[in-house]
């Protein structure tokens, strides 16, 4: 059997310009299991967090050049999730609380005990773990879900690039036909020349001309397909970009084609909204999961349903998009539960109970908010608002709000 590896240890970072002290502060860095690395100045300390990630530091305060409150104020922008503790033989009230408020994990005055010190030292690396932990457990429900519908989907992948493809086949068997047949009526022409069969000639040549251009049709319609896959597939740690939220929607609209098609029509509403800064992988995880869960929500009773899309501006200058249905609708009971971890009401089986409450996640790392309204028996919308980048849209959208129908 294998062993997992145990976790290289965390490193502390020591700031403080007195030999004798930084030395007694690396010996209680090495009693917690920690490696620490040490530097005399805030400017040194600078370029050490410029190249290492730290999940502690000790900083004395009162330190030359740049004092210990002001690096702090840096560290922190840089490397948010590294603990520090504060410590200083000038400390006083107001000194303390604006170490807080700056994000200190602890205040300590000098002298200090060596058993206090390295207790809050423990407490600081504890936490320093556990956050890192929920961040890994985060990630790997981020994935699961990701996993679970690319499953769900993948039937109708399938069958979305089969359509082209067979059409694709079929015109390449008839062209593997037909061209030898041309190509011996062409040499037949060329020895006895003949104006009638020149003519039928010409003819089939315009119909293998039309057939290449249906090849060509089909094959980028395989390309689409693939692209749609390749953008929610992408590795979810991709860097943020700008985003049209019309491009993702659509996308997430054309993956979930399979689960709609029999069920609902699709009815658009695109107005003119601004580009986002975002990671397209993660929002169009967001819109396929929320089509995707309109398109359960609607009985198959034979009536005529509607999933809506929505794209608008806000009255603060915000994305709007909103994914309505009217399908069955959520009970009232359910409302206050549906963003939860693992809160589901489908069958044992069919649902993990993560899909909202990643979706959550997501929309509010990009500062955005999610929320919901539904009534039984009428529907369910979730609507979605995001910050603009900026304050214009792309130039290729339209000013004037379109409303189509996708049969």
């Amino acid at each position: 059997m294998r062993t997992r590896a145990n976790p290289a240890p965390e490193s502390v970072l020591v700031v403080d310009d007195e030999p004798s002290l930084r030395t007694i502060l690396s010996f209680i860095v090495q009693r917690t299991g920690a490696v620490p690395v040490l530097a005399p100045d805030a400017a040194t300390a600078r370029q050490l967090a410029a190249k290492h990630t730290f999940a502690c530091a000790l900083i004395d305060k009162n330190l030359p050049g740049e004092n210990g409150l002001e690096f702090l104020k840096w560290l922190r922008s840089v490397q948010p999730g590294c603990n520090a503790l504060i410590v200083t033989a000038y400390g006083n009230v107001d000194s303390a609380v604006e170490a807080l408020r700056l994000g200190a994990f602890d205040y300590l005055l000098k002298p200090f005990e060596v058993d206090a010190l390295a207790h809050r030292l423990k407490l600081a690396l504890e936490q320093y773990r556990m956050r890192q932990e929920h961040e890994r457990m985060q990630a790997m429900l981020v994935q699961a879900d990701r996993l679970a519908s690319l499953g769900l989907l993948a039937a109708g992948v399938v069958h979305e690039v089969n359509t082209p493809l067979a059409y694709v086949l079929s015109n390449l068997d008839w062209l593997d036909e037909e061209l030898p047949s041309l190509r011996e009526g062409i040499q037949k022409q060329a020895r006895e020349g003949s104006g009638k069969e020149l003519t039928a000639l010409a003819t089939r040549l315009q119909a293998v001309e039309n057939t290449l251009r249906d090849i060509r049709d089909g094959a980028e319609r395989v390309r689409d397909i693939a692209r749609d896959v390749k953008a929610f597939a992408r590795n979810p740690d991709d860097s943020s970009m700008l985003v049209d939220l019309r491009e993702v929607l659509e996308a997430a609209l054309k993956m979930a084609l399979v689960h709609i098609r029999f069920r609902a029509r699709v009815v658009r509403d695109y107005q003119d909204v601004p580009l986002v800064k975002a990671n397209e992988a993660r929002l169009a995880q967001v819109f396929l999961n929320l089509v995707v869960n309109a398109a359960q929500a609607i009985p198959e009773d034979g009536c005529e349903h509607e999933i809506r899309v929505r794209l608008w501006t806000g009255p603060h200058g915000e994305a709007c998009a909103e994914v309505g249905d009217t399908g069955m609708g959520i009970p009232a009971e359910n409302m206050a539960h549906l963003f939860e971890p693992f809160f589901t009401t489908k069958p044992s089986g069919e649902g993990t109970g993560l899909g909202l409450f990643i979706c959550k996640s997501i929309v509010e790392a990009f500062e955005g908010t999610i929320t919901v309204d539904s009534r039984v028996g009428e529907g369910t919308t979730f609507r979605l608002s995001l910050p603009p980048h900026v304050q214009t849209s792309r130039s290729t959208m339209s000013l004037e709000p379109v409303s189509a129908v996708a049969q």
